[in-house]
């Protein structure tokens, strides 16, 4: 008599969400906006993801990110193919399996290499991470480090402010600012999702 009320209980308590891991970027895991735009992210190769956002207005990029915040590569996509002129690379003074994984209260400083369709340039980055905290996206709740990536080049700074889940090794866009420009952009996620194998 007394396990059965406990039993009808327990039945109609929600099941808990099952929410994206590591493991899961073998397969995908889908960050959505408040927007509508997604984004894919997968595991490109050791230490490197390939993110591609997908934008209501058909616009499609697709990064891959040594660490999950490192920008190796740039492009746009059409019809499932990136658009040649559009693609930048970036060379670091160590692989993507060596460079620093973000850790709370940490920063890197480095120069990178890159080229683009008009040829060779030069940038400086600095990484700044802050407190451990803690996040929510829909159901699905996780560690979190705000930072900042400053970017300097000839003519140019911007800076993005980036959300990093240590348990899946991904890093967020949460907004963009171009110093010169007086632009600023703001990205609110609102929730992750595993992909179907």
């Amino acid at each position: 008599m007394i396990l059965r009320p406990l039993l009808l209980c327990c039945l109609a308590t929600p099941a808990l969400a099952e929410c994206p891991a590591a493991d899961d970027l073998a397969t995908g895991i889908r960050a959505t906006m408040s927007d509508g735009t997604f984004e894919d992210v997968t595991t490109h190769s050791a230490g490197v993801l390939e993110m591609i956002g997908n934008y209501e207005d058909g616009y499609v990029s697709r990064f891959l990110l040594g660490q999950g915040t490192y920008v190796l590569e740039s492009s746009e996509m059409e019809d499932g193919k990136i658009v040649a002129d559009s693609r930048v690379t970036y060379s670091y003074s160590v692989n993507a399996t060596e460079m620093p994984v973000p850790s709370p209260n940490a920063r890197w400083k480095g120069k990178t290499a890159g080229r683009d369709f008009d040829g060779f340039f030069q940038e400086e980055q600095v990484h700044s991470w802050g407190e451990l905290t803690r996040a929510t996206y829909g159901d699905c709740s996780y560690d979190l480090i705000i930072g900042y990536i400053d970017y300097v080049g000839d003519g140019y700074e911007f800076r993005e402010e980036i959300h990093y889940l240590p348990e899946l090794g991904l890093g967020l866009l949460a907004a963009y600012t171009e110093e010169n420009d007086d632009y600023d952009e703001v990205y609110t996620y609102v929730s992750l999702e595993k992909l179907p194998n």
